[in-house]
C-alpha cells in the first residue's frame, strides 16, 4: 500500500538522521479502536523514554486537510500524533510548527515534539520524484486564470485577450493553460471545437487547496486597523465600498446571515495609501482588516456578489472552507450550497 511505503521511506530517513531507533507497532497490538481512528502507530526510543505516535499518513498534505488533522487531534487528545506526509509544502510546514503539530516528510525534514524529546530537520532536499508534477497551471498565474473559468464556465470559449484581461494574465499563457487543463482531463471539445468544463466539482477543490498557500500570500498589502480602536467596529457594514470588495468573513457574514467576523478582509485595486486615507486605516501586525489585491477584472465577471459588495462567491468560499475555525467552515457550506451549487 501507498501509506505503508510513505511510512516506512520516513521512518528509514528519521532513523538515518537522528540514529533513534523507531519502528511500526504491529497490527495486532492496536485495539479496534486504534485500528479506526489512526492509520498506523509507531513506536521510538529516545534514551530511556519510550515514545508512541499514533499516525495520520497523506501522500501530499495540503492545507486543507489542516481543520481535518485538528479535529482528529482534538477528538483523540489522549494520543500524541504525528502526521507522516510524502511532501509537506514549506509555508505548511511553517504553519504546522506554528501550531504544535508533529509532522514527518518521507525525505527526513520534521518537527516533532513530545516532552524532552524535540527534533527540528528542515534542510533535507524533496528529490524531483517526491515534487508534485504540477505545470504552469497551478502557479499563481494559471490560479488566476482558474478563478475565471470556475466562476464564469462558459468564459473557456471566450477570445484568449479576453480571458487574458479577466485573469490579469499573460495573453500568451492562455494557450498553454487550456491544453494543460485538456491533458489534465478538466476540459473536453465537441462539436464545432466549442469546449466543456469537465470534473468541475474536482477542478475546483484543487483550486480552492492550492489558493491559500500559492496565490494568497502573493495578494496581502498589509493588516491593519481602523484608527481609534484596536477591535473590529460593530458597525463594519456601513463602511462604504466604493473602492474595495469584502473577502473571508465578511462576506460569509453577508452572503449567508450566519457569521460575525472578527477579522475584515478588504480586497482592492485601489492605491493602498488613498483607501488607508479614506477608511481611516493605521497599519498594524496582526490587525482585525487585511488588506488584499483583486487579481481578477471585475468588470469582466458575472457573480452574485456585486450587489452584496463581496468577492465572487467561489472566492469567499476558498477563504471560508480552508479556515481552521468550525464556523466559518460552516458558512463556506452554506455558501457553497446557495451560490455555488445553484449557479450550474
Amino acid at each position: 500500500m501507498v501509506s505503508e511505503q510513505i511510512i516506512k521511506e520516513a521512518l528509514n530517513q528519521l532513523q538515518k538522521h537522528t540514529g533513534i531507533p523507531v519502528k511500526v507497532v504491529p497490527l495486532g497490538e492496536l485495539s479496534k479502536q486504534g485500528k479506526f481512528v489512526m492509520d498506523s502507530r509507531i513506536r521510538l526510543k529516545a534514551g530511556k523514554e519510550v515514545i508512541e505516535f499514533a499516525v495520520e499518513v497523506k501522500n501530499e498534505l495540503r492545507r486543507i486537510h489542516l481543520p481535518h488533522l485538528l479535529e482528529l487531534i482534538e477528538r483523540r487528545k489522549e494520543e500524541h500524533w504525528l502526521i507522516i506526509s510524502q511532501y509537506i509544502p514549506k509555508p505548511l510546514k511553517e504553519e504546522l510548527k506554528s501550531l504544535g503539530i508533529n509532522y514527518l516528510e518521507a525525505s527526513g525534514n520534521c518537527f516533532i515534539r513530545h516532552g524532552s524529546l524535540y527534533l527540528y530537520i528542515n534542510d533535507q532536499v524533496v528529490t524531483p520524484s517526491r515534487l508534485p508534477e504540477e505545470g504552469k497551471l497551478w502557479k499563481a498565474s494559471g490560479l488566476k486564470f482558474l478563478f475565471v473559468v470556475l466562476q464564469n464556465p462558459e468564459m473557456i470559449n471566450a477570445p484568449y485577450r479576453t480571458l487574458a484581461k479577466a485573469s490579469g494574465t499573460a495573453l500568451g499563457n492562455i494557450g498553454p493553460f487550456i491544453e494543460e487543463l485538456k491533458k489534465e482531463g478538466y476540459v473536453k471539445s465537441y462539436q464545432d471545437d466549442i469546449l466543456f468544463i469537465e470534473n468541475r466539482d474536482q477542478l475546483r477543490n484543487k483550486w480552492v487547496e492550492l489558493f491559500s498557500s500559492v496565490l494568497r500570500p502573493k495578494l496581502k498589502m498589509g493588516s491593519f486597523r481602523f484608527m481609534g480602536t484596536d477591535g473590529v467596529i460593530d458597525n463594519w457594514k456601513n463602511v462604504p465600498t466604493t473602492h474595495f470588495l469584502w473577502g473571508g468573513e465578511a462576506a460569509g457574514a453577508l452572503m449567508t446571515d450566519y457569521l460575525r467576523p472578527e477579522k475584515l478582509t478588504m480586497y482592492t485595486s485601489y492605491p493602498k495609501t488613498q483607501l488607508m486615507k479614506e477608511l481611516r486605516l493605521v497599519p498594524g501586525e496582526g490587525g482585525p482588516i487585511e488588506m488584499m489585491e483583486v487579481f481578477w477584472q471585475e468588470d469582466e465577471l458575472k457573480h452574485s456578489g456585486k450587489n452584496l459588495g463581496t468577492v465572487p462567491p467561489l472566492l469567499a468560499y476558498a477563504e471560508l472552507a480552508t479556515s481552521l475555525d468550525s464556523r466559518n467552515r460552516e458558512t463556506a457550506d452554506k455558501i457553497k450550497d446557495l451560490y455555488i451549487e445553484n449557479d450550474r
